[in-house]
């Protein structure tokens, strides 16, 4: 009897060891990885990664998300001055993050709403263009490409980052004027991006209200707010935020 008892308990540890120690499947690593990206704007840290193993969709994660910044202050007073700084290009005033946690809202939903307002400020958006160039490349943004901008949605200050970043490599040396399609590397230094499946990214974009891909074959693979006539180099899918 002791040693049924024994050998009960040895397979149960074992089974709780194994369980622990299983990894989770690449798609579920990219679902996790997704979600962090797309509700929390950054990328999860290991530890993090490790107790999210349990297969789910993004739909679900993201809800987790939703909940955990309900229940916490902080957390949710960093996902706004994140997605503001994304933006905008700059640190948040004290009321400025105040306002923009009124609402229980993912890092997504917040960039949508100021991409959305920038789309109707012109002016303010010139600036964040300016903000952008002398970013990546330290000068001001030229008045031909604001002009290049202005033909194009609007974009967040992230979004910008990754594209003149992308037409610096591709043109240097000796860079003259923005032309050209507005493309971003996965590789972009600026940005912290995570690569996806086209099944996970798909399932991604609808679990954060972002328009699914309506040409397999143009490349507009990019998940962020605002992006959907972005190109990503090679076609990859990603999701990208501006590096901390």
């Amino acid at each position: 009897m002791k040693l049924r008892v024994t050998s009960l308990l040895l397979v149960a540890a074992l089974a709780l060891t194994a369980a622990h120690a299983a990894p989770p499947s690449p798609a579920q690593a990219e679902r996790v990885a997704a979600s962090f990206m797309l509700a929390l704007g950054r990328a999860p840290i290991a530890a993090e990664a490790a107790q999210w193993t349990a297969e789910a969709p993004v739909a679900d994660l993201i809800a987790r998300h939703r909940q955990h910044l309900a229940a916490d202050a902080a957390a949710k007073r960093a996902v706004v001055a994140k997605a503001f700084a994304d933006s905008f290009g700059r640190t948040a005033t004290d009321s400025e993050i105040a306002a923009d946690s009124t609402v229980n809202a993912t890092y997504t939903e917040l960039m949508q709403h100021h991409v959305q307002w920038l789309a109707a400020n012109p002016d303010a958006y010139a600036k964040i263009l300016n903000r952008a160039y002398q970013l990546v490349i330290r000068r001001d943004v030229y008045p031909e490409e604001i002009e290049y901008w202005k033909k194009k949605d609007t974009q967040s200050f992230t979004v910008l980052v990754g594209c003149i970043d992308n037409w610096g490599r591709r043109n240097q040396p000796g860079l003259m004027v923005t032309a050209g399609p507005a493309a971003v590397s996965v590789n972009c230094s600026f940005l912290t991006t995570v690569r996806l499946s086209p099944a996970v990214a798909a399932e991604a974009r609808a679990a954060a209200g972002l328009p699914a891909v309506t040409d397999a074959t143009a490349g507009t693979n990019l998940l962020a707010a605002g992006a959907e006539k972005i190109i990503t180099d090679g076609r990859m899918h990603f999701a990208a935020a501006l590096k901390e």
